[in-house]
């Protein structure tokens, strides 16, 4: 049977003359020992009922706490990996530049060489043609010479012939 507080402080004994009736006081006694052992049953299940849920909420808190970490060293971990990425990209880039300025400074060398080339060429050129023009004039004046030594011995040779007639 169930009996509220109120009902305890309400409920009135009827009197004997000796004072309350025992029997009444002894049955009121036995509703109010199983209705404290009743609450108590239920206290002793509410206070384990607190404990699980007590002993549930820290292990939830220690999981979060867990996740929360493994999150944020997640994160520094992708921002760890996103500046190693950006370092090693203008690390990269930068190495391409001094290799596309060495390609750009061999180039150059390569143009330099091939023009001083060309202008050695050149030179050869204009020598062998002098040269040649020196050995053809050489060559003409021999001509020249030899025209005028036959031309100079024809004549001699008209004489002979016109002294012999």
């Amino acid at each position: 049977m169930k009996i509220t507080p109120i009902e305890i402080k309400e409920h009135k004994f009827k009197r004997s003359a000796l004072g309350y009736d025992k029997n009444e006081v002894n049955a009121l006694l036995g509703v109010i020992a199983e209705a404290i052992e009743e609450a108590t049953k239920q206290n002793n299940k509410l206070e384990d009922k607190i404990k699980d849920m007590t002993a549930k909420l820290a292990e939830h808190e220690e999981r979060e706490k867990i996740l929360r970490e493994t999150i944020t060293t997640a994160q520094r971990m992708v921002e760890d990996l996103k500046n190693n990425a950006k370092k090693e990209a203008e690390l990269i880039v930068s190495e391409a530049k001094i290799q596309a300025e060495e390609l750009v400074k061999k180039a150059h060398e390569r143009v330099v060489k091939v023009q001083d080339e060309i202008y050695q060429l050149k030179k050869q050129r204009l020598e062998m043609q002098t040269s040649i023009r020196t050995i053809l004039e050489h060559h003409a004046n021999l001509l020249n010479m030899a025209g005028q030594e036959a031309a100079k011995g024809d004549v001699q040779d008209d004489k002979l012939k016109f002294i012999k007639k």
